[in-house]
């Protein structure tokens, strides 16, 4: 899925998931969490890894932004807007996958 419009929105329906060429693991020398892929890694802070930590594909993209809310007792619509702008980021390197809800608009 693309977004040629370069609208950073993602709908509160859509599901975000890790792309298969990417995984979590921790990081022998640091111990922090690390995304690979085949070409690199990114080190994730502890709010990146709360973010990728929660893209299953079974939660909503709204879902996941309650959820963290609940963890930072911050209210979701200040949250949304930041969350939405980091996923598309790893979406646009490939890193991950937005799927519509089923039964709901592609």
């Amino acid at each position: 899925m693309s977004d040629e419009s370069g609208d950073p929105a993602i709908g509160a329906g859509m599901r975000p998931r890790l792309a298969a060429k990417a995984r979590v693991q921790t990081d022998r020398v640091s111990g922090e969490p690390v995304l690979l892929y085949p070409e690199g890694a990114l080190l994730l802070n502890p709010t990146g890894a709360s973010i990728v930590g929660l893209c299953d594909g079974c939660r909503t993209f709204a879902e996941l932004v309650d959820e963290l809310a609940a963890r930072y007792n911050t209210p979701s619509g200040e949250l949304s807007g930041d969350v939405g702008e980091y996923l598309i980021r790893l979406r646009d390197h490939g890193l991950l996958e937005l799927q519509p809800a089923e039964g709901g608009p592609s």
